[in-house]
């Protein structure tokens, strides 16, 4: 296992991952931050903000980068809007429409 750290940059501002963790290769932390890129899209999303100045870089112990995730790495694939296979939403309860439902006697 390697110890990978994933810095939250927000323009010219950065916020240090003191912790890490540890996974197995630098594909596993590449999809760690994703993941956690998704989320922090997703509450900026909700309560306003820019999305395009926020990523992640992932850095080993000695502070070197190793790869960015941006918010157009998990938005975008091929130019088009990317879909994810864990999408979370495909659980959520469907509304079903007035015309559709019983009818009350």
């Amino acid at each position: 296992m390697t110890q990978y750290f994933f810095h939250v940059r927000n323009g010219d501002e950065i916020s240090r991952d003191l912790e890490g963790q540890d996974l197995p290769d630098l594909d596993a932390a590449k999809s760690e931050a994703v993941n956690a890129n998704r989320e922090m899209l997703g509450e900026q999303l909700l309560h306003g903000g820019s999305l395009h100045s926020r990523r992640i870089e992932i850095a080993d112990r000695e502070g070197e980068v190793l790869a960015t995730i941006s918010a157009e790495d998990v938005l975008m694939k091929n130019g088009h809007l990317r879909s994810f296979d864990d999408d979370v939403t495909k659980s959520a309860p469907v509304a079903t429409p007035i015309s559709q439902k019983p009818s009350r006697s």
